[in-house]
């Protein structure tokens, strides 16, 4: 009656089922213990039609047009656009750290400092981890690899 049985509805499940059936042309069972498809990134409106993720927080995000094409065929998409912040000094500011954070810590004259000396010892958006800042023989930088101990 089945050519394939696939156990559990969450995304690998779903994928895989709808591959089957629709790539080889195949008959395929999926086998859910849950009332509802898409595993813990299941989403479902409360009582105030407001939507919630009942199994907790999930976010999806890609670089592949293929698979955001792909996955489009199943869903409609809600834009969410990412944003975590540190609260240091009053402030709310960027992380992970940037140069934007720079000025939202320090005086102007300190973060322009801070800012001439990082770029002229590293890459333009590369990533400096703080251990590697706690090493410089530069008190600036040593000061500012200090700041996340």
């Amino acid at each position: 009656m089945f050519n394939y049985i696939i156990i559990g509805a969450g995304f690998s499940g779903s994928v895989i089922a709808e591959r089957i059936a629709n790539v080889l042309n195949q008959k395929v069972l999926i086998i859910e213990k849950r009332n509802h498809i898409g595993g813990n990134c299941y989403d479902c409106k409360d009582e105030n039609n407001i939507i919630i993720h009942k199994y907790g927080p999930h976010l999806f995000h890609t670089d592949y047009k293929d698979v955001f094409d792909y996955l489009s065929n199943f869903t409609e998409w809600q834009l969410y656009h990412h944003k975590v912040l540190a609260f240091i000094d009053g402030k709310k500011v960027p992380i992970p750290f940037n140069l934007n954070t720079l000025y939202e810590i320090f005086p102007k004259t300190l973060a322009e400092k801070l800012e001439t000396k990082l770029l002229n010892k590293y890459h333009y958006n590369s990533k400096i981890p703080v251990l590697e800042l706690l090493k410089e023989e530069d008190d600036d930088l040593k000061f500012f690899g200090k700041l996340y101990l």
